[in-house]
C-alpha cells in the first residue's frame, strides 16, 4: 500500500518542474560534481532535473542512469532529454530498493529528496556503497525535522492518541546524518544547510496538511474514520493559528544538502 501511495502521489505531480524546484534540486551539484567520462546513478530521477544536468556534465564519453517508480514524471523525463537531444541518459522504471546494479558500477550516485522516503534508510545506504566505485561519492538532499509544519502535524494527531511517525526524524538532524552514513562506511561526510524558509498567511500554513496524506511506512491516518481526521485536522488548525505573527507563519525549510565519499 505504502509504494502505491508513493506511485500514486508523485504521478499526480505533472505540474511540478518550475525554476525553484529546478534550482533547488540542481544545486547538489554546487557541493559534488561528476567528470567527464564518469558513470552516474540518478536514484528517484522524477523530471529528470539531475540526471539531465549530469549527462551534460560527464559528456558523450560518460553515461547516467535515472531511475524511478512514477511512470508518469518518466515520461516527462524522456520528453525532456530529447528535446535536449542527450544521448547518454538512460531512464529505467523500478523500485530504487529492487534496483540491483553491477557493485562498483558508478562514479557518482544522486537523490535529490527522496531518501527519506525509504523504508530502511542504512539498507538502500548499503546498497549504493556497494555499487560505488572506490573514491566516488553519494549527494543527497534531506529536510531537518521541524521542516514543513511537520511537528505541528504529529502534535495534532497527539492530541487525538494517534502517534504519526515524522519521516523527516531519521535524517533530520546532522548528527543523524553523520551517524547513519558513518555506519554505512562513507567518510569524508560534508553536510550543507540551507534555510528555505518562507512567512505564510494562516489560510495557506492551515491548508500545507489537510489530513488525508502523510507519505509514510506506518501512517496510521490510513486507518482513521473521517470524523476523526476532521478533528485532528481542527487541531492541527489551532496550533497553526496558535505560532501566527505579524509576519505571517514561519514555514521552516531547512534543506541538508549532503555529500559523502567511499573510501
Amino acid at each position: 500500500m505504502y509504494k502505491q501511495e508513493v506511485i500514486d502521489f508523485y504521478n499526480a505531480r505533472t505540474n511540478y518542474d518550475n525554476d525553484a524546484t529546478r534550482n533547488r534540486a540542481i544545486a547538489l551539484f554546487d557541493y559534488a560534481t561528476p567528470f567527464p567520462g564518469q558513470s552516474v546513478l540518478d536514484v528517484a530521477t522524477g523530471t529528470g532535473n539531475i540526471a539531465i544536468q549530469a549527462a551534460k556534465k560527464v559528456c558523450a564519453s560518460g553515461s547516467v542512469i535515472g531511475i524511478d517508480i512514477a511512470t508518469e514524471l518518466l515520461k516527462i523525463t524522456q520528453q525532456k532529454i530529447q528535446a535536449e537531444n542527450l544521448s547518454n541518459v538512460q531512464l529505467i522504471e523500478v523500485d530504487a530498493e529492487a534496483y540491483q546494479p553491477e557493485s562498483n558500477e558508478f562514479d557518482a550516485i544522486y537523490c535529490s529528496y527522496a531518501i527519506v522516503l525509504f523504508p530502511n534508510i542504512p539498507t538502500i545506504l548499503g546498497s549504493w556503497y556497494r555499487c560505488l566505485k572506490s573514491g566516488g561519492f553519494i549527494a543527497f538532499t534531506c529536510s531537518s525535522e521541524d521542516s514543513y509544519l511537520a511537528l505541528s502535524i504529529v502534535e495534532a494527531c497527539a492530541k487525538h492518541g494517534i502517534t504519526l511517525p515524522n519521516l523527516h526524524e531519521p535524517l533530520g538532524t546532522p548528527d543523524r546524518i553523520q551517524h547513519v552514513l558513518t555506519q554505512a562506511k562513507f567518510n569524508q561526510i560534508e553536510i550543507h544547510p540551507q534555510q528555505m524558509g518562507t512567512y505564510l498567511g494562516l489560510e495557506k500554513a492551515q491548508s500545507r496538511w489537510n489530513g488525508q496524506f502523510w507519505l509514510h511506512t506506518d501512517n496510521p491516518l490510513r486507518e482513521l474514520k473521517p470524523e476523526k481526521i476532521r478533528q485532528i485536522k481542527a487541531s492541527y488548525d489551532d496550533e497553526i493559528a496558535a505560532l501566527e505573527t505579524e509576519q505571517g507563519v514561519w514555514h521552516k525549510e531547512l534543506i541538508y544538502y549532503v555529500v559523502a565519499r567511499k573510501p
